[in-house]
């Protein structure tokens, strides 16, 4: 094979493709072990100078809290529940009355519902049917390869999901840190927050009001607009991903799974999606992820929560009147992680801090996830006795080490099934051919609950490459791909 032989091998297009892939892969991997090295050179709280040593006393008296939360969401409101089952002076202001409404895909994945069975309101929530465990659930690819499977006999207690109206989930947290002694205001909307540096103390003022509260730290945890934060100049970019949903009425579809992903090819790498709730409502919910430039995130969503569930086929055949179908919600989503969540005396964790995930939009659970973990790194810090920024922002590093860096992965994916949709249809072929086991191996990767560097190891690669191989010999020679039934035998 001479020079001109392996230009012309090399210009074939899956032969592009596979090496595009690999420079994709190693890109990925460099970035996400070079996040981990930085973000793991810690110093312990307690090596920092100790300024405010009295605060350490949690039975002392003192005219302000000691964690102001803003945003009584999953993440605040798991923040003001383990700092105030901890004893901490913690303050929840939530600027709507509960129950309220939040609009997005309703999922939780098993780190909340870990988190939910830690608090001691998972069973509730199943008992009382606000909530309904996910067993039956797929996904259907780009060219409509489909796979339905169950999933619960493999994972064990901890299902992969459940889905839980936002109603009921955030009412059930924010009562549970009520409980555990936070003290949750209600109806208390922030306008601003203004640090004392010489009281080392925010002044918190609500609108509408002449009520101010004080507190030693500040917590951000007002959601993805994280109106806040961006006052305070932590958080300089709006958000970047958007998503609606719809619920649809158990005699307006026949859809008797738990929860389907559909990915059509021109929505890459954004998906659609329905989940079955225990009242037998379906939530219909679309996500616009950045890296399609040819939608426009800021006005296309009402165009494609509408062209799919009229048009696609698997979609809209799964309604049986349109009519009654709530009119469509939009909420907006931080993606990825925002570079600054920390500053003097204050964090920012869950939606707020952009703690979504990039490739599926899913951030319960990491709004959860962080609200617990900041409790934690404040009781350090305020036994420590030092709040200033350098301190602050090892909760980032935590943040980062625990699920931010694995938003590389997701980044780098996302691209990649832009340019690539067939990978979509070779997973799904792979989950199809493996069946159930291999169903809950690659939920667990898709939900958050192992990093996405596990789809490189062989038991993925191998299959998942092996499938690519035949569609891309169909392709190749002109063969249909099989499309086999939504639903499972």
């Amino acid at each position: 094979m001479d020079l001109h032989d392996l230009i012309d091998f090399v210009a074939q297009p899956h032969v592009r493709f596979i090496l595009t892939a690999l420079a994709v892969i190693a890109v990925a991997v460099a970035i996400y072990l070079r996040c981990f090295v930085l973000t793991n050179s810690e110093r312990n709280l307690k090596s920092y100078a100790c300024r405010y040593p009295d605060d350490k006393d949690k039975s002392k008296p003192v005219d302000f809290y000691h964690v102001a939360i803003v945003g009584a969401g999953p993440a605040g409101a798991t923040c003001g529940y383990y700092l105030g089952k901890d004893g901490v002076n913690c303050l929840l202001l939530e600027k709507k009355k509960f129950p309220r409404d939040k609009y997005c895909g309703d999922a939780v994945c098993k780190t909340g519902i870990e988190i939910l069975k830690d608090m001691g309101i998972y069973d509730d929530l199943i008992s009382q049917n606000k909530a309904r465990v996910a067993d039956s659930g797929g996904m259907c690819s780009p060219s409509g390869l489909s796979y339905i499977g169950r999933s619960k006999q493999h994972l064990g207690e901890i299902p992969a999901a459940i889905a839980c109206k936002r109603i009921h989930l955030d009412n059930a947290i924010a009562m549970a840190a009520k409980r555990a002694g936070a003290n949750l205001q209600e109806n208390s909307p922030v306008e601003d927050a203004v640090f004392d540096d010489g009281t080392g103390l925010w002044t918190i003022k609500i609108e509408g009001s002449d009520k101010t509260y004080k507190a030693r730290i500040l917590v951000c945890a007002d959601g993805a607009p994280s109106r806040l934060a961006t006052k305070l100049g932590m958080v300089t970019r709006p958000p970047d991903g958007t998503c609606s949903r719809a619920y649809i009425p158990p005699d307006c579809h026949k859809f008797d799974a738990d929860g389907v992903i559909f990915y059509n090819r021109d929505l890459l790498p954004g998906y659609s999606a329905l989940f079955r709730h225990a009242d037998g409502d379906l939530n219909y919910c679309v996500y616009l992820i950045p890296g399609n430039p040819k939608i426009n995130m800021d006005k296309d969503l009402g165009h494609w929560h509408n062209y799919l569930m009229k048009e696609d086929e698997n979609i809209s055949k799964a309604f049986v009147n349109t009519d009654k179908i709530e009119r469509m919600k939009a909420a907006s989503l931080r993606l990825g992680g925002e570079r600054y969540t920390y500053g003097d005396h204050v964090i920012v964790i869950g939606d707020a801090a952009g703690m979504i995930d990039p490739m599926t939009g899913e951030g319960i659970h990491h709004a959860m996830e962080s609200g617990k973990m900041a409790s934690k790194f404040l009781q350090d810090a305020i036994e420590a006795g030092n709040y200033g920024e350098h301190v602050m922002a090892h909760f980032r590093d935590k943040w980062l080490a625990k699920f931010g860096n694995d938003f590389t992965w997701s980044w780098a994916i996302c691209k990649l099934l832009y340019h690539f949709p067939i990978l979509l249809d070779a997973a799904t072929a792979a989950v199809a051919r493996k069946g159930d086991a291999f169903l809950a191996k690659w939920a667990d990767i898709m939900t958050g609950r192992v990093p996405k560097i596990h789809l490189l190891r062989p038991e993925f690669v191998i299959v998942i490459t092996a499938e690519l191989m035949i569609l891309l010999w169909k392709r190749l020679t002109g063969q249909p791909f099989k499309k086999p039934s939504l639903k499972k035998d």
